[in-house]
Order: C-alpha cells, then sequence, then structure tokens
C-alpha cells in the first residue's frame, strides 16, 4: 500500500512540475512561483492520502431466506496442505523486498543529509574568525563560504569590501525570506521520493528560485551591472544541497532573470491553469471505498446498525455443564469473531487464469470483511494481516472467541470437472463442537442466500479439515466462489459485491452470537 501511494504521488508531481515548466517557470513572479512549488508538493502528498466514502443503500427482501441444517458433499476441493512444510511455493514476494529496499535507500539518504549538517557546523567551528550578529567570518581556506546557512551569513573574510556588503545584501533575503525551511522541506521530499525523477528536477527549481527572489531584491539596492560582475567572478557550482550559495551555476539564466522586464499582470492568469490538472489528479488518485447499507423492506434498522451485546448467560455452547448464577456480579464478554485468511506467504494455492492467487483474494476479502465489522463496532481477531506463511495449528484460536471463520477461494483442477461456481459454507462432523458450528453456518447460509448475482449453495458442507477438526471455537469455513469461473471471477474482482457478502457474514455472526441456549 506505501508503495502504491508513493507511485500515485510521483505521478502528480509529474503533472504538477509539467505545468510549471510549460508555463509559470519563464515568469518573473517569483514569489507566486515559490507558493506553487511548495504548495503543489504538499498537495501531491496530500491528494493520494484522501479517501472518500460513497454510502449507497441496498432494499433487501424482509422475509430472510432459512437454511435448515443439511448436507450435501457432492465434491470438495479445499485441502489440508502445506501443514508440514508440503507443497511449498517458491515463487518470490517482491512487495516486501521492495518495500525494504526503499526503507533502506530513505535511511541512507536521511543520514547522508544530517552528515553534511555535521560537515558543515564543523567546518564553521574550524574557519569561524569573528561573528558579528548573523554574519560569520570565516578564513578563505573554508570551503563553506559566501553562503547562507538557515540563520547564518557566511562570508569570505578577504573578499573585498564592496563584495562583502554584496554577498550580505544577497544572503540576507534568503534569511529574511526564510528559504532553508523550503530546502529542508525539498531535501526530505526527496529522500522519500528518490526513485522518482522529477523530484530532483524540483528540487532545482525551488533552488534557483530562491535566487531569482535574491537577485531581484539585491538588485533593488545596488548597481545591477555591478552585481553580474560580482556573480561571474565568484561564479562556482555547488552541490550543498542544505546551503543557499551566493553564486550558484547557471549563471546565464540568472543574469537573464534580473534583467528581465516584470510580466504584467494579466500574465498571473497562467496559475489558473494549475486548476484542471489538480481536478485531474483528484479524480486520478483520491481513494473511492463504496459502503454498502442494506435496508430491510418494511424495517427501519439497517443490517449495518450497531448490535446489542448478548446475554452472556444465554451462551453455553462452550461448555454445557456449568450453570451461572444470573444474579452472581459477572464481567460481560464481548462477541468476538476470529478471521482467517487461507495461505499465503509460501502458500500460494490456487492462481486464476487472470493470474490473481487465492491467498491475495483471501486476504482482501479478510481485510474488507474486517473494515465491514468495525463500523459496526464488532471486535474482530486476524490470523494474519499480512502475505505471510502460518501453519495451520498456528491459525487455530488460542483464545475464547464467539466464532472462527476461514476464509476461501475454490478452484478446478486442470483435470477435474468444474465445482460448483458460488459460495459454500463447510463445517467438520469430526468436531466435538460440531452443534454450534452447524449452527453458526446454518445461519450465516441462510443470510447469504439473500445474495443476487452469486450462487450459494443451499446447505452445509461437511469437510475433515485440521482447521475445522480441532478448533475449540465453533468454526466455519467459507469458499468465496470459484476462480476458475470468468462469471464468479468478475463478481468477486467488485469491491461492493465482496462488502455486501461481508455484511450477510456478519448478519449471520451477530444472530449466532445472539443465540439461546
Amino acid at each position: 500500500m506505501i508503495l502504491i501511494y508513493l507511485l500515485k504521488v510521483s505521478a502528480c508531481t509529474l503533472l504538477f512540475f509539467a505545468i510549471y515548466c510549460l508555463l509559470l517557470a519563464r515568469l518573473t513572479f517569483f514569489s507566486l512561483n515559490r507558493a506553487y512549488l511548495l504548495v503543489m508538493l504538499i498537495v501531491s502528498f496530500g491528494i493520494p492520502a484522501i479517501t472518500l466514502e460513497n454510502r449507497r443503500e441496498v432494499v433487501a427482501a424482509s422475509k430472510e431466506i432459512s437454511s435448515k441444517i443439511a448436507y450435501n458433499n457432492d465434491g470438495f476441493t479445499e485441502k489440508d496442505d502445506v501443514d508440514g512444510g508440503e507443497a511449498v511455493n517458491n515463487t518470490i514476494n517482491w512487495s516486501p523486498l521492495l518495500l525494504y529496499a526503499y526503507f533502506i535507500v530513505l535511511a541512507i539518504l536521511i543520514f547522508r543529509m544530517l552528515l553534511t549538517m555535521l560537515h558543515i557546523r564543523k567546518q564553521l567551528h574550524t574557519h569561524t574568525l569573528n561573528i558579528n550578529g548573523a554574519v560569520v567570518w570565516v578564513d578563505k581556506r573554508s570551503t563553506i563560504k559566501n553562503c547562507s546557512f538557515f540563520n547564518r551569513i557566511i562570508v569570505d573574510s578577504s573578499l573585498p569590501a564592496n563584495e562583502k556588503n554584496l554577498v550580505i545584501k544577497h544572503e540576507s533575503v534568503h534569511v529574511k525570506q526564510l528559504h532553508a525551511v523550503d530546502k529542508l522541506l525539498a531535501n526530505l521530499v526527496t529522500a522519500a521520493l528518490w526513485f522518482n525523477p522529477v523530484i530532483y528536477f524540483w528540487r532545482s527549481a525551488i533552488d534557483h528560485n530562491h535566487e531569482y527572489l535574491a537577485d531581484q531584491q539585491t538588485a533593488r539596492i545596488v548597481d545591477k551591472k555591478e552585481y553580474a560582475s560580482l556573480l561571474l567572478s565568484l561564479a562556482m557550482p555547488s552541490n550543498n544541497l542544505v546551503i543557499n550559495s551566493f553564486s550558484r551555476l547557471p549563471l546565464k539564466n540568472r543574469i537573464v532573470m534580473m534583467y528581465r522586464e516584470p510580466n504584467l499582470k494579466s500574465k498571473k492568469l497562467a496559475y489558473v491553469a494549475v486548476l484542471p490538472v489538480l481536478l485531474i489528479c483528484c479524480a486520478a488518485f483520491i481513494n473511492r471505498k463504496e459502503v454498502i447499507v442494506q435496508k430491510m423492506s418494511g424495517q427501519n434498522q439497517t443490517s449495518t446498525g450497531a448490535f446489542k451485546k448478548p446475554d452472556v448467560y444465554a451462551i453455553t455452547y462452550l461448555n454445557r455443564t456449568i450453570k451461572v448464577n444470573p444474579n452472581a456480579p459477572f464481567k460481560e464478554v464481548e462477541p468476538t469473531l476470529i478471521i482467517d485468511a487461507g495461505h499465503g506467504g509460501k502458500d500460494a494455492a490456487s492462481v486464476a487464469f487472470d493470474g490473481q492467487k487465492e491467498k491475495d483474494l483471501n486476504l482482501r476479502a479478510v481485510m474488507i470483511l474486517k473494515e465491514e465489522a468495525a463500523k459496526r463496532g464488532l471486535k474482530v481477531i486476524l490470523t494474519r494481516n499480512a502475505d505471510q506463511f502460518i501453519s495451520l495449528r498456528d491459525r487455530l484460536p488460542k483464545q475464547k472467541a464467539t466464532a472462527f471463520i476461514s476464509i476461501h477461494h475454490n478452484a478446478a483442477r486442470a483435470d477435474a470437472a468444474t465445482p460448483f461456481g458460488g459460495i459454500e459454507v463447510y463445517v467438520s462432523k469430526l468436531n466435538g463442537n460440531i452443534r454450534a458450528a452447524e449452527d453458526l453456518g446454518a445461519g450465516i447460509l441462510g443470510k447469504l442466500r439473500q445474495l443476487n448475482g452469486l450462487a450459494v449453495k443451499d446447505s452445509l458442507k461437511d469437510a475433515n479439515l485440521l482447521l475445522l477438526r480441532e478448533s475449540k471455537v465453533p468454526a466455519i469455513l467459507i469458499e468465496m466462489g470459484n476462480i476458475s469461473d470468468q462469471k464468479t471471477l468478475d463478481y468477486i474482482n467488485q469491491e461492493q459485491n465482496i462488502r455486501k457478502i461481508s455484511n450477510l457474514i456478519l448478519d449471520g455472526f451477530v444472530q449466532f452470537s445472539k443465540r439461546g441456549c
């Protein structure tokens, strides 16, 4: 997610900098150009960070389709692979490697910037001859001279008096206008977007604009010819990124800008050109999330409404032999749902014909399910929230919970007939707590059968799976659809459809958490 965000930021910087180069760079409105370069840099980071929610109400039938506890075992494709290290997938997962590489380079660049600042301070400590207010006089051997560093103006003491005065006037503009803050921001952004070539040109544009501003202010109070001669006599390239040097190449542009006649005020209309580009960036890079609110016809309560906490004395499936005194003091138990995203890491499981891996589809569905649960105030625990390998036994619930749901997607083997293409719910009859698992599975199945656009198996299926067989918490496994089927894949590739399925699953869970003895 971080890498995708940074790519969106880079795309924004490309568009905004293109506008600057084409329309604004040659204008003499240097203060406006400074504001543009800084504000658009911040906006480039802000746009991809925005998420807009679109709430849409869907009216569902008020009559719930009942689901009896019945079984239909017409084949099963989900297996207990990769618990003892079998069926290892050697595919390299590049996402975490790229992320680690990005942060390593970022750390190196920030460390380099800090070292540069320490070097400047060391140079000043070694070569300073005298300090007069903000002006620091250094000897001619200093490599840091005729520049400004934050609120300090560093001047070569060997210069003639008139040249010293010109340098101080020029560098005073940098100090008063806080150009050091701009440079610090530009360097941090460059470190964050080190892979983006546009950001280096952007940083150079900020540096050049600083010099145009300082030259413009200085040329108003001194002779332009004398000032230009001094620029040429002190000309030297500078690669230092944290100081404002008095004379930096290319001097030609600075002298041309200094002698250029100020633009007419009507030319400021060029800045309006940024508005359509801003709208394009907003339309392309602002995140959108559709929130489906199911409304039962003839009822005022939506499926995403907050639920009441269940009566803890009514939940007896954990141990039916214990009798609780309802008048005794107690700590109310919060309904907790543990959700498992099947497979992960080296275990990619099935692969759809469009290249999507089941482990990724499982994780996406689980993350959406968690988001929808959070909107209801439901407590959810995930067995994994990233692409990581976890053995089956490590996925089993270790803490008390109301229910355990493992999310998967079905697929057909190359040598097998295409299985059922829709949603299926599995339990294990070998589990000692099968009655509670049946109640959970049948309830969720009944809710899911309200779904339109994707078939739902009308009865439970029995599977001898470790997660279902050995779970101490009522456990079910849900196949979210067959990724070998084009129609099913098209359906589950739409986020709004996964949110519909998620809310129906949560409806069934909430109903289960409120059930009586």
